[in-house]
């Protein structure tokens, strides 16, 4: 007997989709201490019962509700990067994706964790660890490539560069909540595009 193909994802996988992708806004506006079972359950409009059904603890659930912010981000920030070709140019448009796109709701979900867990829950700060370090590859195998194909300078080192524009714009981010006005992230676009263009493009 032939087994039947399945057509699309289950009513129990629906489910847990949809419970992640409600707590995935909650955990990364309140925090993980801040955002209780019982808001999930106003927000999910389930029985408590029900969400314990596919998640075995509060953790589980808000760390699979981070992975899927954390991909909705690197889509927005990374997704368009094939549409240009030398790695300069790469560099630059992620800048100015990671500046003019709307983030998930609450702001950037590394950063939101990484305060979040810094003191805390280790499965969490170890999770936002492994967010970054992600970013960091990426934008590292960026510069290798370029570097292969002469566009960015022999000298440059790919671990610095991608460390630094991810401090930076993070540190930018950070300004610009607690001042909206200071202009932090326009500013911070301005000098890494100087930066690349002077100090990594061959």
């Amino acid at each position: 007997m032939s087994k039947v193909k399945r057509s699309g994802p289950t009513k129990g996988e629906k489910t847990r989709l949809n419970i992640v992708a409600k707590a995935a806004v909650l955990f990364n506006q309140r925090g993980f201490e801040g955002c209780s079972m019982q808001d999930i359950v106003d927000a999910v409009g389930l029985e408590k019962g029900s969400i314990y059904g596919h998640f075995s603890s509060k953790e589980e659930l808000a760390l699979e509700a981070f992975d899927f912010s954390w991909a909705d981000t690197v889509q927005k920030r990374m997704g368009n990067l094939d549409t240009v070709n030398n790695a300069v140019d790469k560099l630059k448009l992620h800048v100015k994706n990671y500046v003019n796109t709307p983030s998930f709701s609450g702001g950037c979900p590394w950063l939101n964790l990484a305060v979040d867990a810094d003191d805390g829950n280790a499965a969490l700060r170890d999770r936002a660890r492994k967010a970054v370090r992600g970013w960091e590859e990426a934008l590292v195998n960026i510069i290798i490539e370029g570097r292969q194909r002469g566009e960015v300078r022999s000298e440059v080192e790919p671990q610095s560069v991608a460390t630094f524009l991810i401090s930076t714009l993070g540190g930018a981010t950070a300004v610009s909540r607690i001042d909206r006005r200071s202009g932090a992230l326009a500013h911070a676009q301005e000098n890494l595009d100087h930066f690349l263009e002077t100090a990594v493009r061959s």
